[in-house]
């Protein structure tokens, strides 16, 4: 019971965050372009998001994620962040595909956390039941195996390969002491747009597309959590359209309970899509 409460606490204080930023005009529409921050030095891909700045400007509440672009003169950098421990969950099990498109030829994706195989045991399936239901053991357990991600449509890499691969193309992800979900992503643009990109190739409107896979296993959970309780859940297409379902007594930490197969929403298939713009590197003046 303690934990329902500290869970409540927490998402009581995210959401107000979310508001207090719709409100002061902070996050953009997803129907807009957004603009990638320029930064002077690389990135450092390893899940902590310590050189973002943050929070992070863009939201999507069927993900459940905030996210900003960033690039070097190098590099194309993504930063994913979720307080939602479904999301979460939904990430490291169903698995998570980031598809990057720009008019013409480049297409590239990236699938890391892969999907993990039907009827397989949960993260940390390796430790003893009572160990592996502590998600700071799963969340470890993650950090540990989960070290591939397969990519397609890049210029010399296909197929599986380290999310620390030498080729530039990077991924990390890993938790804060809040138990926020942090995701980086590092793409060389002569990996996206091949060795010989022209300046004009960096003024592309570049199109984002994420798909969180269906979690599958725990649907039958989240029915019978729903009946029992009577159902609520946090809904509302993209912080960029509102809050649809916030209440109009102005307590922007609350939202109206929602029928009970609303919880059963938050497992399946989410999906964001975002258009966004480099930041003008030196190479391109």
């Amino acid at each position: 019971m303690n934990n329902y409460f500290l869970q409540m606490i927490i998402m009581k204080k995210y959401f107000l965050i979310i508001a207090t930023l719709y409100y002061s005009g902070q996050l953009f529409a997803q129907d807009e372009v957004a603009k990638a921050a320029r930064v002077s030095t690389p990135v450092k891909i390893d899940g902590k998001a310590s050189e973002w700045s943050l929070p992070l400007s863009l939201y999507d509440s069927d993900t459940k994620l905030f996210f900003g672009f960033a690039n070097d003169d190098k590099n194309i950098y993504l930063c994913f962040q979720s307080a939602d421990e479904i999301s979460q969950e939904k990430i490291m099990q169903a698995g998570m595909e980031v598809t990057l498109s720009a008019k013409g030829k480049h297409k590239v994706s990236i699938d890391f956390p892969l999907r993990r195989k039907s009827g397989s045991a949960p993260i940390g399936s390796d430790l003893d039941n009572n160990q592996y239901r502590d998600r700071i053991n799963r969340k470890d357990s993650f950090l540990l195996h989960d070290t591939m991600m397969e990519v397609n449509g890049f210029a010399t890499r296909s197929g599986m390969i380290p999310i620390h691969d030498n080729s530039g193309i990077n991924a990390a992800i890993n938790w804060d002491e809040s138990n926020k979900l942090t995701y980086e992503i590092a793409i060389p643009f002569k990996e996206f747009f091949g060795n010989y990109y022209s300046p004009d190739d960096l003024a592309k409107e570049i199109s984002l597309d994420i798909t969180i896979n269906e979690l599958k296993g725990h649907r039958k959970d989240a029915r019978s959590h729903s009946n029992k309780s009577g159902g609520s859940g946090m809904t509302g297409r993209g912080m960029a359209g509102g809050m649809h379902h916030q209440r109009e007594s102005g307590d922007e930490n609350e939202q109206t309970a929602q029928p009970g197969e609303n919880n059963l929403n938050q497992f399946q298939k989410g999906n964001l899509k975002q258009k966004f713009v480099l930041a003008e590197s030196s190479e391109s003046k």
